[in-house]
């Protein structure tokens, strides 16, 4: 008789059991429900206080109305029809302005710890009185989260860009990005760029020199960083001014060229003398450096006087590799005063730059 109970015994425990796990679900899901809507939320007004933050400055900002989605797994803010234009119009000849079909923001969910932002539909920038279509197979930024903090960190991968600027088309196969800033007005920005199998529009290759080196350019590298005051002032002019008087410095680690035959790196450090001109010390390095050298001087950049006693200079500073490879120049490089030397010797006076007022 006992034997017969046990099973008619047991089924209140699994009712119970089964029902504890249906309340548990449950209470996940409307868990998560509001957490998504927190987010989404937070998403929606950090985005409405953006745009009237720089609204209030001057800059344009036009948008349809955005959507939320991604539940359950994630937070997703969708702008439709983005464009955003800076001071200064087109007429002006200033500013700058970035047209996207949808902007996409996306957080992941239970822990938001990054902020994604996709850009996806037909694009365009505009450069002043320029303004530049074009296409991406893919472009997405990524923004590390710290709670209570702004994001200090930016990651962003570019794939597949076709721009059509005034002289032709511009492709880039792939570019990764990698910026990091301060918190404060001393602030230090470093960025690492680098960019593979561009192909540059034929009308860029003015000269016989560049045309020698083809339309495909394999990869430029950068990695630099600049330190001193970075002001939001209100013109150009008297940010250049506050960051000279800062002891601004502009600090290029690492910047390498393959183009076609020509193999070059630099690393330099720049600053802004008293007059808010360019001057620069560093140290170029080039592969076969007296073919670089002749496609410089054909191109006008190096004055034929100076060339044989250039190619002279850079002999002295030419080692071939331990591996047998081709010859590398190590050339020290400076501008002062508007003179441009490699090596100590004067090559060109380049004129001098005049900043806008406003």
């Amino acid at each position: 008789m006992n034997a017969k109970q046990a099973p008619s015994s047991r089924a209140p425990i699994l009712g119970r059991i089964l029902f504890g796990v249906l309340i548990l679900l449950a209470a996940l899901v409307a868990g998560q429900s509001l957490l998504w809507r927190w987010t989404t939320g937070a998403l929606a007004e950090g985005f409405s206080d953006w745009v009237i933050k720089h609204r209030a400055q001057g800059w344009s900002i036009n948008h349809d109305i955005p959507e939320r989605g991604g539940w359950p797994f994630a937070a997703r803010l969708t702008i439709p029809r983005l464009a955003i234009e800076t001071p200064g119009d087109e007429t002006s000849g200033q500013g700058m302005g970035w047209e996207v079909q949808t902007l996409t923001l996306a957080t992941p969910l239970p822990l938001p710890d990054a902020l994604r932002l996709e850009a996806t539909g037909p694009q365009a920038l505009r450069l002043g009185a320029t303004r530049i279509p074009f296409t991406t197979e893919r472009f997405i930024a990524l923004l590390p989260l710290e709670a209570g903090q702004p994001p200090r960190r930016a990651n962003a991968l570019l794939q597949g860009m076709v721009a059509q600027t005034p002289d032709g088309n511009l492709a880039i196969q792939r570019i990764g990005m990698d910026a990091n800033w301060a918190r404060m007005a001393e602030a230090t920005f470093t960025l690492q760029f680098a960019a593979e199998d561009t192909t540059l529009p034929q009308a860029w290759l003015g000269t016989p020199a560049l045309t020698a080196f083809g339309l495909r350019l394999a990869r430029f590298e950068f990695d630099g960083a600049v330190h001193g005051n970075l002001l939001a002032l209100p013109s150009l002019r008297e940010q250049l001014d506050a960051w000279q008087a800062s002891e601004g410095k502009l600090d290029v680690r690492h910047l390498r060229l393959s183009w076609g035959d020509l193999d070059a790196g630099m690393r330099l450090s720049a600053q802004l003398d008293a007059a808010l001109q360019p001057a620069l010390a560093g140290t170029l390095s080039v592969t076969n450096p007296n073919a670089a050298l002749d496609s410089l001087a054909r191109s006008g950049l190096i004055q034929r006087r100076a060339l044989d006693g250039t190619k002279f200079a850079v002999a002295l500073l030419t080692r071939r590799p331990e591996n047998g490879g081709p010859p590398v120049a190590e050339i020290p490089i400076s501008l002062q005063n508007g003179v441009m030397s490699a090596a100590q010797i004067p090559l060109t006076r380049l004129p001098p730059i005049i900043w806008p007022q406003h």
